[in-house]
């Protein structure tokens, strides 16, 4: 620490009286004022670049007479930084100037291009969503079309495959009636030509064993036999009634064809057996006329009251 100074007290005591004699003149020589005084109005503007703090105040001298010894020298003062200068406040900016008429048009001009460019730009933007739908419709509408058409392709060959197969089965069927049928006139035609040849046989074997004994043909008969075999002259119409009342035709038979049948009975007239002998060239007539001698079942006596066996039978759709 360093020594104190001698004769500090003194100092003080002396700067307080010397302050308190300051003061005690100051309140006699200022004239004291009992009303406010008037209200003065200023205006300053303080400012400055950098906040600066001011220099120390320099200590008042004392007077001659207080001084008892001297004071020490006093040290320098700090030189007081320099004070910058102040910056002056930028210029303050000029008001906007007010928009001019072609200026106003110019924009409002702009702000309706831009309007329309945006309209423009939904109206495109919508129109493109409707095409795409449109377009997926029609795509979608196409491939229906085209899953339709190719089931109706499989349906139509389907159809045609059944057809193609009923066909072949139908002629298959055709071929298989006209063979039956044809092995049928052929075993008729056999039957009927053994059947011919056993009616000469029993004829000849008649003869022989009746020589030549009398007969009861007409004068101008040239046979040898004691009677004729054959039926009488009204006894073909006979029959051909008998059976024409059982024919049940459903169906017009163009050209009246004829068919004719081997009947073979028993003596009482009645059928056991009909073969085909000759065929009509009509398949329906045919079957017709079968089986209307198998209903009639017994064929009427002749006037000699037998029934000839086995016998030819001719029928035709209309009786001539």
């Amino acid at each position: 620490m360093p020594p104190p100074t001698p004769g500090l007290g003194r100092s003080v005591v002396m700067a307080l009286l010397a302050h308190a004699a300051l003061v005690l003149g100051l309140s006699f020589a200022v004239q004291w004022r009992q009303s406010a005084p008037e209200p003065v109005t200023f205006a300053a503007e303080l400012w400055a670049q950098l906040p600066t703090e001011a220099a120390p105040r320099a200590p008042e001298p004392l007077p001659e007479e207080s001084v008892i010894e001297p004071a020490p020298e006093p040290k320098p003062a700090p030189e007081p930084k320099p004070v910058p200068k102040p910056v002056p406040p930028p210029p303050a900016e000029a008001p906007p100037e007010p928009p001019k008429p072609a200026d106003i048009a110019l924009d409002k001009k702009k702000a309706l291009q831009e309007a329309k460019k945006k309209q423009e730009l939904a109206e495109a933007k919508t129109q493109a969503a409707l095409q795409l739908e449109k377009d997926k419709a029609e795509k979608k509408k196409k491939l229906k079309a085209e899953a339709e058409k190719l089931q109706a392709d499989k349906e139509k060959a389907a159809k045609l495959k059944e057809d193609k197969a009923k066909n072949e089965k139908r002629l298959k069927e055709e071929k298989a009636a006209e063979a039956a049928r044809k092995k049928a006139e052929q075993q008729a035609a056999e039957e009927a030509a053994q059947s011919e040849q056993r009616r000469k046989e029993a004829k000849d074997r008649a003869l022989r064993l009746a020589g030549a004994a009398a007969g009861n043909g007409e004068a101008d008969a040239k046979g040898s036999a004691a009677q004729s075999a054959g039926p009488s002259a009204s006894y073909g119409a006979k029959i051909a009634a008998a059976i024409r009342n059982n024919i049940s035709q459903v169906k017009e038979i163009p050209g009246n064809p004829t068919v004719e049948y081997d009947v073979t009975t028993d003596p009482g007239g009645n059928v056991l057996g009909v073969k085909l002998r000759k065929t009509s060239g009509n398949p329906y007539w045919d079957e017709t006329a079968y089986n209307a001698i198998l209903k009639t079942g017994k064929l009427p006596r002749d006037e000699n009251g037998r029934v000839p066996s086995p016998m030819t039978i001719a029928l035709e759709p209309k009786p001539r």
